[in-house]
């Protein structure tokens, strides 16, 4: 009885044992059908690739663990991503090994990187040839766009490229994307489907010395070109400096050859990418390009043509090939002796080899060029000699003028316009703004010529530096001094009411505008000082306060850096820069126009050296003041006024005349 009782349990366990997995699959079945939809009954699989697959056949993990995953957490990210893997184990060993699944699984740190369902989807996983796709050519970018088009994410990763899915959009590849050719390039040809690394990794497809390569998967024969140039073999050598694909056509933003936008338009090509490189010093001197290639041919019929829009002249990629650039000693090259007359042939039809060979871009040296560079040489200094000659020529004659000017008016009756300590304050004014000029911008452009001039007679930072701050207190000084005479004296204080603006400024702008171009024939007349000259003064005021606040700010930056706004250092600095860029032209085209240039004032006012002016000249320039003046005058003799009732212009002309007694 017992050994029956034994059999029986015997074979119930065999039983059992044997039917184990087809009751645990009846399991399994009811959880993916029942247990599983009674809480995710909006997941539809259908039209997915994963259509006849059970939830059991993707979450196993979640099954087999017993996982809460109605937890936030849920399960773990490698152990997900794992069930993936049970189907797809190549693409889930290259994706472990991509920046994405170092990030995630390596780590655990990143959850934001991107997972399998993050590029595919999850349950409406959809094949790549379908165009609801996410990962459809045409779609795959938006895809990648998920994470790489966020500023939030690029920032918190420090991912390097900015906006890589909106210059996508612009390229050309994104174009023949949009038109249907499927062909066309789109993220994953660069960067690869799930073997995704970065551009430092040497075995990334966008390392730099394998660009040449990714690239030539779809422009094989540009390719071949490409691996007979010098640029590759210098990238073979390891030198990372060498250009590679992205360096002349752009990364994401690849434009057609005729976009006008291209970096290989002729002229982006002879100003901007081709120059990038051959008018680098460092790398001049790191490679032997030789100096002055680009400059050169800038300057050349061929550089000068194309800067100015012309398409048909030849620009670089013309003569030395746009993929298979080769060194001129190689008999391959476009260049080489026995191809030059040909290269030149393409565009010049009947070219000899003389005619080739007369054509260079190389500078103009001595031991390069030396028959052009003695006829340089000579006439640089025929240049000096010549115009230096005519200038002290003209010098001497403009001199000889100017002194028969002065001398003839000093021997006619005058009015006294300015005193004495006016006269001085634009003396000073004058040398602390041309100072302040020249060591302003000698800061700001020290490679002009000029600087360089200064730098080599022993202007240095220093006491460019040192100059620029004696200036500046000059300035500050003969402000203050204005200001108090102003306040003080009676002649400061007529000085400054003759000044100030009235409605009648308007009336003569018109008035002179009319005049000048004829449709007035009536002369303008001006009180003392006209509306051009009180502009002059209170544009002189509000630059001064600009430039004396600011200037302050920078000269201290450490004591205006206590305060909160961090902005105002630098806003100092635009307003310093700006004010006096206006300041300069302001007085080179409007104050210099009526002291130099004016026809009536050949050669030149001399009110500025002494502050006088004839009565004819100031009976024609200032008629109402003149006027005004002698109505003083006459009012004097009759005793209808005091002297010191007076404006100083007639003050000082009674006192010189001894016209009453005073």
């Amino acid at each position: 009885m017992i050994s029956l009782i034994r059999i029986k349990l015997i074979l119930f366990i065999l039983v059992f044992i044997f039917l184990m997995p087809t009751l645990v699959g009846q399991v399994d079945d009811e959880l993916d059908t029942d247990a599983c939809m009674d809480c995710h009954d909006d997941i539809i699989l259908d039209d997915s690739i994963h259509e006849d697959l059970d939830c059991g056949d993707c979450h196993s993990t979640v099954i087999e663990t017993g996982i809460d995953h109605g937890d936030e957490g849920g399960a773990k990210y490698r152990d997900v991503c794992s069930d993936c893997s049970d189907c797809h184990e190549d693409a889930s060993e290259e994706w472990i090994k991509s920046v994405h699944g170092v990030s995630l699984i390596a780590t655990e740190s990143e959850k934001e990187a991107a997972h399998c369902w993050s590029c595919h989807g999850s349950h409406n996983i959809l094949p790549s040839d379908l165009e609801d796709s996410k990962t459809y050519p045409l779609n795959l970018a938006s895809t990648c766009g998920e994470c790489h088009a966020k500023p939030e994410l690029v920032e918190k990763y420090n991912i390097p490229n900015l906006h890589p899915v909106e210059l996508f959009s612009k390229s050309y590849h994104a174009i023949e994307l949009v038109k249907g050719n499927n062909e066309a390039a789109t993220c994953n040809d660069c960067h690869k489907y799930h073997d995704i690394k970065k551009g430092t990794d040497p075995t990334s497809s966008i390392d730099h010395s394998n660009i040449a390569e990714t690239c030539g998967e779809c422009h094989t024969g540009i390719y071949q070109e490409y691996k007979s140039s010098v640029h590759w073999e210098a990238l073979t050598r390891g030198e990372r400096e060498s250009p590679a694909c992205v360096d002349c056509h752009g990364e994401h933003e690849i434009l057609g050859l005729g976009h006008k936008d291209s970096p290989l338009t002729k002229r982006a090509a002879a100003e901007e990418t081709c120059a990038r490189c051959h008018q680098n010093e460092r790398l001049i001197q790191k490679y032997g390009l030789g100096e002055g290639k680009i400059s050169s041919y800038q300057d050349s019929y061929h550089g000068l043509a194309v800067l100015k829009g012309n398409d048909h002249s030849a620009t670089c990629f013309d003569c030395h090939e746009a993929h298979a650039i080769l060194d001129e000693k190689n008999p391959r090259s476009s260049i080489h002796s026995i191809n030059l007359t040909q290269t030149c042939a393409k565009c010049h039809e009947g070219a000899t080899s003389t005619f080739a060979q007369s054509y260079t871009h190389q500078s103009v040296l001595m031991a390069e060029r030396p028959v052009e560079w003695y006829v340089k040489i000579v006439y640089i200094y025929l240049i000096i000699i010549t115009i230096g000659g005519m200038i002290l020529h003209n010098g001497i004659i403009f001199i000889g003028h100017v002194r028969t000017k002065y001398n003839r008016e000093k021997s006619e009756d005058y009015i006294q316009r300015y005193t004495k300590s006016q006269i001085i304050q634009h003396y000073i004014l004058m040398l602390s703004f041309i100072a302040l000029v020249i060591t302003g911008f000698a800061l700001k452009f020290p490679q002009s010529i000029w600087v360089k001039v200064l730098t080599v007679i022993g202007m240095d930072e220093i006491l460019r530096s040192l100059l620029h701050r004696i200036a500046a207190v000059l300035l500050i000084a003969l402000s203050f001094w204005h200001i108090v005479e102003l306040i003080i004296l009676k002649s400061g204080r007529q000085f400054f009411a003759t000044l100030l603006p009235k409605f009648s400024d308007i009336r003569e702008f018109i008035q002179t505008m009319n005049y000048s171009i004829f449709k007035d024939k009536r002369k303008p007349e001006y009180f003392r000082f006209d509306y051009t000259e009180k502009l002059e003064y209170w544009a002189l005021i509000w630059g001064t306060i600009i430039m004396v606040v600011s200037g302050f700010i920078l000269w201290f930056p450490e004591w205006f850096g206590r305060f909160q706004w961090t902005w105002l250092i630098k806003v100092a600095e635009v307003f310093h820069y700006y004010e006096a860029w206006l300041a300069t032209l302001a007085i080179i085209i409007w104050h210099l126009f009526f002291v130099l240039f004016h026809p009536k004032e050949y050669p030149m006012s001399m009110t500025w050296l002494h502050g006088r002016m004839s009565v004819h000249e100031y009976k024609e320039k200032h008629l109402k003041d003149y006027e005004k003046i002698m109505g003083e005058i006459e009012a004097l003799k009759n005793g209808e006024l005091i002297l010191n009732q007076c404006c100083y212009q007639t003050k000082e002309y009674v006192k010189r005349h001894n016209i009453i007694n005073v």
